[in-house]
């Protein structure tokens, strides 16, 4: 029959894999795959040692089977009316589309299996809802939820208890891009592995936590064929650094330090060439084998786009999704009794129910062609064969619909009620009747069920592993440090060359009011890197605390201590030259201490103030926005720019608001109470001017001549409130959770 193939294996020169060419032929009625020897035993399929599993599985592994799992999500607009035909062709959980118009269902009660050793790949064209069963399997997406999980025999909501023993690779690559492969590697490991026992090398020999922590990532980047990139920075597209295949095999390194049981990947080939998609999908075979170092086989699933047909024979299961529903779920392919592997699986399927695929196209994008219904293209380009009656097909039939989207829900229907779908469902459970050993914890307590010594020592190890990391990046990073050094020393530099020893004169009081009240300012703006620092790190944040790897705290406390050291010291040089170029030196060292205390304080207040509008906004742009308009509204009631009894009474209450206020009030309290202004014979002969006290000058602005120390302390209370207020908005705001997920996981993880 026409539609059929043959593949030859053809060795690539430069790499261990064996590249895959499929050429065409009518003289088989299957498309066999033949396979490098390297990637499996040619005796001995992948399927065949699959079906081993229950035999010879270890107890360390894990075997997950998923049941009926929807996913909903809210909707700010009502969505289309649901026919009546989708509603009665909802797959086998029955489970109903949402009726009132405010949720819209992303996964219609999928259902699937993978055990240890077993690679699964999940197809679709996009928008099928691959991304969104990753998601759901990781343990991503909680709420709107529903269906089981099986875990070696035990049933859970959700696969938060896998936690501790889950590899998730997200699509984009969140790396920090000044740190090089091997100081990235590290770090991983030690966030990974904090609070875990790290075993010594195959020897039993014992070490130090140090040094085996540098043999885990010595191994890492051996296994995954990072040895040239090593030493070299990640970088960014365009900028240099580490290749796209390099950064992927980094991601995915990053994920297997601590040696997972579950592996899950989303589109880890995207943005990839097809050599070194194959290299990175054979990766992913030798992880599930069991070959990276880790002593037990894992259970890998993984979206993938676009395979190529070479990988598609890498993959032990297949999960072809239409518009969130199963098209199929089974095996990739099957094995004839001389171990090679023929497409009896969805191929096979799919020729049975009608739709072959023609020849000389690839399978991987018939498959795809063939459920896209985003294509405005009416032929399906499926073949029958050759005087075969549709209606007789094994499964199902039917003539080739032209209607993309009747076609695909026929394909959903008869999937549905297939016999292959409930052979496949009996396999997987199976695994409810698995146990898992005693050294896998499958409890979903983690840390919290040892005790608060352990936990303590355990958030210790990660904040120190944090502070090491971004205090690092930091060093690397000049933008952040150059814009501190500017406000601090550039700008008092020229402020202080305009305001060079004003006199102690009721002008030059003025001119002083004005000196500091600059001086305040620049230094609130000093930090300005904090405002993009959330929004350009929250998705680094959200992938390794989402994975488990510390909670919100020791993220927040590591960042705000490391910020905190470059803040204190660019703002004691800001007062130095302040102090000295104003002619603000009476020879009270006191004056010097308050002086020097207050700059400190609002410096910090206006980097917590940054921070906290950079976590409560999502975007660079809403940052820079809102910063620069309130940061505008509390400079104008810091006392310089208008008298405080002259304030309108609208506004009365923001000078009581206002941390600039705080600052300027206390710093210009501790310079002018301890001076006598004089008058000019200039300005006694034209103004009549009189002599004030710095007591009187400050009662005219307003100012308590004793309030140094009351908003020094002030600026301390607000800063705190800044920090905690930003400290929620960076657990709860911009998260892609439900505020019931984030509140649970804060709890779980005791912050």
């Amino acid at each position: 029959s026409a539609g059929s193939f043959r593949s030859s294996a053809l060795e690539a020169a430069s790499t261990p894999v064996k590249v895959l060419l499929l050429t065409c032929s009518a003289q088989s009625k299957g498309i066999i795959f033949a396979r490098g020897a390297e990637a499996h035993s040619p005796t001995r399929s992948p399927l065949a040692m699959a079906a081993e599993t229950a035999s010879t599985m270890s107890h360390d592994e894990v075997n997950l089977a998923w049941r009926d799992v929807t996913y909903d999500v809210p909707v700010k607009v009502k969505v289309k009316p649901v026919k009546q035909s989708d509603v009665n062709n909802t797959h086998a959980n029955n489970a109903q589309p949402p009726s009132d118009g405010e949720y819209k269902r992303i996964l219609h009660g999928l259902s699937g299996h993978v055990r240890a050793g077993q690679v699964v790949a999940v197809m679709g064209p996009s928008g099928s809802g691959k991304t969104s069963l990753i998601h759901v399997l990781g343990g991503r997406r909680e709420s709107g939820v529903s269906g089981s999980f099986v875990v070696n025999g035990k049933v859970y909501p959700n696969t938060r208890s896998l936690l501790g023993d889950l590899g998730y690779v997200t699509q984009e690559d969140v790396l920090l891009n000044s740190l090089t492969t091997k100081e990235t590697l590290m770090f991983a490991t030690r966030l990974r592995l904090a609070g875990r026992k790290v075993h010594g090398d195959e020897t039993g020999m014992t070490k130090s936590r140090a040094k085996a922590i540098e043999e885990i990532v010595e191994r890492a980047i051996h296994d995954f064929d990072l040895s040239r990139a090593a030493n070299s920075p990640i970088g960014v597209v365009g900028q240099g650094g580490i290749s796209g295949g390099e950064k992927r095999r980094l991601v995915i390194a990053m994920e297997c330090v601590h040696r997972p049981k579950l592996l899950l990947l989303d589109e880890p080939t995207s943005g990839l060439d097809a050599t070194t998609a194959l290299l990175v999908c054979n990766k992913l075979r030798d992880i599930a084998n069991g070959e990276q170092g880790s002593g037990h086989r894992a259970a890998v699933v993984t979206s993938i786009h676009q395979p190529r047909s070479s990988i598609m024979p890498l993959f032990d299961q297949c999960v072809l999704l239409a518009d969130g529903r199963e098209v199929y779920a089974g095996p990739t392919y099957t094995a004839n009794p001389d171990g090679l592997l023929t497409t009896g699986g969805v191929m096979g399927w799919l020729a049975d129910v009608g739709y072959r695929c023609p020849m000389f196209e690839s399978p991987p994008d018939f498959l795809l062609d063939l459920i896209n219904t985003r294509v405005d293209e009416p032929d399906v380009n499926a073949v029958e064969g050759d005087g075969v009656n549709p209606s007789d097909a094994v499964e199902g039939g039917g003539a080739a619909i032209r209607d993309r989207s009747a076609m695909v829900r026929e394909l959903t229907e008869w999937w549905a009620g297939s016999q292959r779908r409930r052979a496949f469902l009996a396999d997987g459970d199976a695994i409810k009747q698995m146990r898992a050993g005693p050294h896998l914890d499958i409890s979903g307590e983690g840390d919290d069920k040892r005790g608060a010594r352990h936990w303590a020592v355990a958030w210790m190890a990660r904040y120190n592993a944090l502070f090491g990391r971004t205090f690092l990046f930091k060093l690397r990073e000049p933008s952040g440090v150059a814009t501190q050094a500017v406000n601090s020393v550039i700008m008092p530099l020229i402020i202080g060359s305009l305001y060079y020893n004003t006199p102690l004169t009721v002008s030059g009081a003025a001119d002083r009011l004005r000196a500091i009240s600059l001086i305040v300012l620049i230094q609130s703006f000093s930090a300005f890197d904090q405002l993009l620092l959330f929004p350009k790190e929250r998705g680094l944040y959200l992938h390794e605390s989402n994975g488990g790897m510390y909670p919100t705290s020791a993220y927040y406390a590591s960042r705000s201590l490391v910020e905190l050291v470059t803040i204190v010291l660019f703002a004691l040089t800001s007062a130095c030259i302040s102090y000295e170029m104003f002619g603000l030196n009476d020879g009270s060292g006191a004056a010097r201490v308050e002086f020097y205390m207050m700059i400190v304080a609002v410096t910090v207040a206006g980097a917590s103030f940054l921070t906290m509008i950079g976590t409560m906004c999502k975007t660079f742009e809403q940052t820079n926005a809102v910063a620069a308009t309130m940061l505008i509204v509390l400079m104008l009631f810091d006392g310089n720019w208008i008298n405080r009894r002259n304030i309108p009474v609208y506004y009365r209450w923001l000078p009581e608001v206002s941390f600039l206020g705080y600052a300027v009030e206390g710093a210009v309290a501790s310079d002018f109470k301890r001076h006598t202004f004089v008058c000019t014979e200039r300005a006694v002969a034209e103004e009549g001017c009189v002599p004030l006290t710095g007591n009187q000058y400050l009662r005219m602005l307003d100012f308590d001549p004793d309030s140094t120390w009351p908003m020094f302390w002030l600026l301390v209370l607000v800063t705190a409130c800044y920090r905690v207020v930003a400290f929620f908005a960076l657990h709860f705001l911009w998260t892609g959770q439900t505020y019931a997920e984030r509140w649970a996981k804060l709890v779980h993880s005791n912050a």
